[in-house]
């Protein structure tokens, strides 16, 4: 037992730990999603637990529990993209069809292995997948050129699903900024997606030394294999029990029953909303909110903004929040930033910083200078 493995086994166990708040969360928001993520927690520790046992004196006596020499890993982009389905849409419920993702997995790492009487040779399962391809001189089946044939492209099966989950990302912000003025834990399915990405770099590193130079020795498994203890962590403390924000699928404004005469009105009165009663100083402020407040029709208030001001709900409404800082700060500009920042309506410092570069071109903290400078 080295001071590594006493690491790894620290963070399965945390993981492992934090699955029993997982499971026992009463949450209905965040249920569906806690389901893959106790899915994905088990698979990673799954992957140590199997490192552990190649790498210390015991074995577990069962061959599919090493499953990484048949393609576990194509279960790990399926979990990732159920996951992030439950995210981005609401309405999106586990089908039949959706079953085809894990097809891949199913037939290599757990129906051909066990119909296949372990015909993998023996460099293979004690060494590793690649020994097929090293230099040593050997006799190769069809079906030991195959198992490692998987093995390389199980990691290209995973980056295909990670590159996926970016576009339902983008799409999901998109989606976002029609409805709120303030979007909330966003941030982290994004860290979730780049950390997969960062360890799917590290093994192909790995995997490149390995496979290129007889340079290996043990320690460079920890290359990846730590990464994926500080995952299962991170899923733990950052991802659980998160409440992520919903979406109204709306229709198509080419249907809309808008005519131009009532866009005039309506414009009337959502500007006179805007200047006399500054809804926006509400941090948490969606569309339905301001349909109440203006007696707009939703949709119709969202093909206003989107046709009139060239822009999402989001930056309509941020970009009024950025003009009453500018007025604050004009006002008192020794006044506290982040105090001047609640008051204009945001509900923290980074959209705050983010959205007055977006809109005026400089950080409040360059436009304060202009004022205080005098």
């Amino acid at each position: 037992m080295d001071v590594w493995s006493i690491l790894i086994i620290i963070l399965t166990f945390q993981g492992l730990f934090n699955l029993s708040l997982l499971i026992i969360s009463n949450s209905k928001e965040s249920r569906r999603g806690n389901t893959y993520l106790i899915a994905i927690t088990l698979l990673l520790a799954w992957f140590l637990l199997e490192f552990l046992s190649i790498r210390q004196a015991f074995k577990i006596p069962a061959n599919l529990f090493y499953g990484t020499r048949y393609g576990s890993w194509l279960l790990l982009g399926p979990l990732t993209y159920y996951f992030f389905k439950t995210i981005t849409q609401e309405k999106w419920r586990f089908q039949l069809k959706d079953s085809l993702h894990v097809l891949p997995f199913l037939i290599f790492t757990i129906l051909i292995p066990l119909l296949s009487n372990e015909s993998l040779s023996h460099r293979q399962i004690h060494y590793g997948m690649l020994a097929v391809f090293d230099h040593r001189p050997k006799t190769v089946t069809l079906f030991e050129y195959l198992y490692s044939t998987i093995f390389y492209l199980q990691f290209i099966h995973l980056a295909l699903y990670l590159l996926f989950n970016v576009r339902m990302i983008r799409n999901y912000t998109q989606k976002l900024k029609t409805e709120y003025s303030s979007i909330k834990n966003l941030k982290w399915i994004s860290i979730f997606n780049l950390l997969l990405v960062g360890i799917l770099i590290l093994t192909s590193v790995y995997l490149y030394i390995l496979f290129k130079s007889d340079a290996y020795n043990r320690n460079l498994d920890y290359i990846y294999v730590v990464p994926l203890g500080i995952f299962i962590y991170a899923i733990s403390y950052k991802l659980s029990n998160q409440a992520w924000l919903p979406i109204t699928e709306t229709k198509r404004y080419q249907s809309s029953s808008l005519k131009e005469q009532e866009k005039s009105s309506s414009l009337e009165v959502l500007e006179k909303l805007m200047s006399t009663e500054e809804p926006y100083l509400k941090n948490d402020l969606r569309l339905k909110d301001l349909s109440t407040m203006s007696g707009i029709n939703r949709h119709h208030l969202s093909q206003l903004i989107n046709e009139h001001y060239q822009c999402s709900f989001f930056d309509f409404i941020n970009q009024q929040r950025v003009k009453k800082a500018e007025e604050l700060i004009e006002q008192f500009p020794k006044k506290n930033l982040l105090q001047i920042a609640f008051e204009a309506g945001f509900n923290n410092k980074t959209s705050f910083v983010n959205a007055f570069k977006k809109f005026n071109g400089h950080t409040p903290s360059a436009f304060r200078k202009q004022y205080t400078n005098k």
